[in-house]
């Protein structure tokens, strides 16, 4: 055997699988260069199949397709979890809001239409009087009352059924009082103001003296029929 053909050889084959008797081992043993060759190759098989033991072992097909299974399982089973607790979590919404909410909603739609409005005639107060009167018992959520800007002798209150009684009967116990300013005559009203402004002179002390003499250079008057 030649040199070109032990070459060809090694670059094929395994001295590992080569018994010593073979012809290329012959041949190694009379050719030098060929000896040195074949100890090359034999370190570096060596070398290779040490780095080839030191990997770890290469995962089985089988339990490779069976974990992608399972991890395909896992997310379907999770996808559907989040569908399931998406879909508790609005019902849960929606009974919340039937319960809570649309009674709230209910309460406060029946109570506007539960609401009316009158007119009540006034025939000693006026209108702006009135509304002090009841406006501290008109209260509830939408009640409230209107005083007209042409100068009608009404007031107009939009409450329930108990305002409105309540408004009217204050109205009329109001106007029904013989004591009330729009009851008295002229003389009367005059006589309450000059008292009131008596009672206010007194309670405000001398603030100054009104004079009650005629001041000494005051010149006569005249008369009209002496020239």
């Amino acid at each position: 055997m030649r040199c070109a053909q032990v070459l060809a050889t090694l670059s094929t084959a395994s001295l590992r699988e080569m018994s010593p008797d073979s012809a290329v081992m012959a041949h190694c043993a009379t050719c030098p260069d060929c000896a040195r060759v074949t100890t090359m190759v034999r370190e570096k098989e060596y070398e290779a199949a040490s780095v080839l033991n030191g990997l770890p072992p290469m995962s089985n097909p089988i339990a490779v397709a069976e974990q992608a299974m399972i991890t395909s399982k896992r997310r379907r089973l999770g996808r559907i979890a989040v569908t399931i607790t998406g879909a508790a979590l609005a019902i849960t919404i929606w009974i919340a809001g039937a319960m809570l909410v649309i009674p709230v909603l209910n309460r406060n739609d029946s109570r506007i239409a539960s609401l009316r409005t009158e007119t009540i005639p006034l025939t000693c107060l006026s209108p702006q009087q009135a509304g002090d009167i009841i406006n501290p018992y008109v209260r509830s959520h939408g009640s409230t009352y209107y005083i007209p800007s042409s100068g009608i002798s009404a007031i107009t209150v939009r409450g329930t059924s108990p305002e409105l009684a309540q408004s009217r009967n204050l109205i009329r116990d109001f106007e029904k009082d013989p004591s009330a300013d729009c009851h008295l005559s002229y003389e009367q009203r005059s006589q309450k103001m000059a008292e009131a402004l008596a009672r206010a002179a007194m309670a405000s002390g001398a603030a100054g003296k009104v004079p009650t003499t005629v001041p000494d250079n005051v010149p006569p008057a005249r008369n009209s029929k002496t020239k």
